[in-house]
């Protein structure tokens, strides 16, 4: 059975960094954050969202 996908909205996202949502549509536009538009809005995966971040981090790296 596929796994369930989990759909933030570019609020929600934006309100877990602290962003305004105009920044995140901005990453999307960019091509840097990969969502889906459904007519007048966009939808992240989580899993997309969570390879963004890991993208962008400036720390070392975790050893697991």
């Amino acid at each position: 059975m596929p796994e369930k996908v989990e759909w933030m909205t570019v609020e929600q996202v934006a309100q877990e960094l602290g962003v305004h949502p105009d920044t995140i549509r901005g990453y999307i536009r960019e091509r840097e954050l990969p969502a889906v538009q459904l007519k007048r809005t966009y939808r992240i995966k989580r899993k997309d969202y969570e390879e963004f971040l890991r993208r962008r981090y400036t720390g070392k790296e975790e050893q697991e």
